[in-house]
């Protein structure tokens, strides 16, 4: 890994490593010329059933300049997950498994041909629990993949199904990360106001979903889950209160639902230094990750000065976020 950091004095890896940024490879759209489904168009978007995705930003491809940025940032290592437009829940089945085989391989390949600055997320499908373990267990013998990006919504069983723990135990047993990332979300409150989906609709959705998780007893069924929710966990680590106050007990006890939430991995993506150092707190900076949402406008570029500005956190505390849980997470810091 190319070190742009240093070694501090509590003995820390100096690696920063971002883990939450999305990539496309550069060959998709040529290779999905010759599928039927999904079909591509001539303006970079792609067409899963009926729906087409936005026009695909050329950021997620570039990877030079994805490089230069990063050298910019001082960021050492992305982690890079498929961008969650791709999520092909109105396909065949047949026809998914086989796109999300070509992504993933396309993914793993771009991570192996820059290793110690690139590793890979596989896309999994968020329909078929059978169908996401397989593919996460297929992929996590690739180099350059670190684990797996799961959609929060979409068609299919809620994820706190028992149909779904085929894919925590495979996760667990592998050792993989998981970023769970939201994905067709509604508003909660019926409205549609521009920008709102963003800024309420997403993290609200991995409040729900995680909070789920967390008050049927998933993530006490699973401990060794490395689950990381983004943005910050949405609401939930400064509605964990209200979980212990009105939630009923959880199955086979294991403490109120907070102990629960902290088991969880947090991205730092809170837009706010504060609330930064809130989440630490809330989670113990050991189980707080640095995350910018590369290359999209709603991420934050200056998401490692975030970290350094958030108030109260000790020397140790910043390393860890920044870099120090994740190198030992991926089995980085080795190198």
């Amino acid at each position: 890994m190319t070190n742009t950091s240093r070694a501090g004095p509590d003995g820390s890896c100096g690696h920063v490593v971002d883990v939450h940024a999305h990539a496309v490879p550069a060959g998709l759209l040529d290779a999905l010329r010759a599928c039927p489904s999904p079909e591509a168009g001539p303006d970079g978007r792609l067409r899963f059933g009926t729906r087409w995705t936005s026009p695909m930003p050329q950021a997620l491809t570039d990877v030079a300049a994805r490089l230069a940025e990063m050298d910019r940032r001082g960021v050492d290592l992305q982690v890079i997950a498929p961008w969650i437009e791709l999520s092909p829940g109105e396909l065949a089945p047949e026809a998914a498994t086989a796109f999300l085989r070509l992504l993933n391989d396309g993914m793993a390949e771009l991570a192996a041909a820059h290793p110690g600055r690139l590793r890979a997320l596989a896309l999994l499908d968020r329909r078929d629990p059978d169908a996401a373990a397989a593919e996460l267990l297929r992929t996590a013998g690739l180099p350059g993949v670190a684990g797996a990006e799961l959609p929060a919504g979409g068609p299919g069983e809620p994820l706190h199904d028992p149909a779904w723990d085929r894919l925590w135990a495979a996760a667990s047993e592998a050792g993989s990360f998981v970023l769970l990332h939201p994905w067709a979300a509604g508003s909660p409150a019926g409205l549609a106001v521009p920008g709102l989906g963003d800024i309420v609709d997403n993290p609200s959705q991995t409040t729900a979903v995680a909070g789920a998780l967390a008050l049927t007893g998933v993530l006490d069924r699973f401990p060794g889950l490395r689950l990381c929710v983004v943005h910050g966990g949405g609401f939930l680590p400064y509605q964990a209160g209200r979980f212990d106050a009105i939630a009923r007990p959880r199955p086979g006890g294991g403490g109120p639902p907070s102990a629960a939430l902290r088991r969880l991995y947090y991205d730092s993506l809170t837009h706010s230094p504060g609330s930064l150092s809130f989440l630490a707190g809330f989670a113990g900076p050991g189980r707080v990750l640095l995350g910018s949402d590369f290359p999209f406008p709603t991420g934050d570029p200056a998401a490692v000065q975030a970290v350094v500005a958030a108030p109260g956190l000790a020397p140790a505390a910043r390393a860890a976020i920044l870099g120090g849980t994740a190198c030992g997470l991926l089995g980085e810091c080795a190198s």
